[in-house]
């Protein structure tokens, strides 16, 4: 059982279209300013969501999320449609609970 407080986490693996690809640091703060768009402050800090990973050359990466909200980050990401006023989308591949179990799946 886990303790109040302690994060149930999904993993989400992606594909970026955008040309051009940006680096992590940008990207991570595309995505958190269209959730925060999209869930509103309150919602987001509960959502949890986090880039943990992205490789620009291959243009993957996985994001983080609380267990129970899996589900509305998915409708989210489908829903993308620009990045920093750049056409994008967010394409969501797989989910795992743990990093390992989507590089294993991949």
């Amino acid at each position: 059982m886990a303790r109040a407080g302690s994060l149930r986490k999904r993993y989400v693996s992606f594909e970026l279209r955008m040309q051009p690809a940006p680096d992590a640091e940008s990207l991570k703060k595309a995505i958190y300013s269209e959730a925060l768009r999209f869930f509103g402050e309150f919602g987001l800090s509960h959502v949890a969501l986090k880039l943990m990973e992205f490789d620009a050359g291959k243009k993957i990466g996985i994001l983080r999320c609380e267990r129970t909200h899996l589900e509305e980050v998915l409708g989210f990401l489908a829903l993308i449609d620009s990045l920093d006023g750049k056409s994008a989308r967010l394409i969501s591949k797989k989910s795992s609970g743990t990093i390992a179990g989507l590089k294993m799946a991949s």
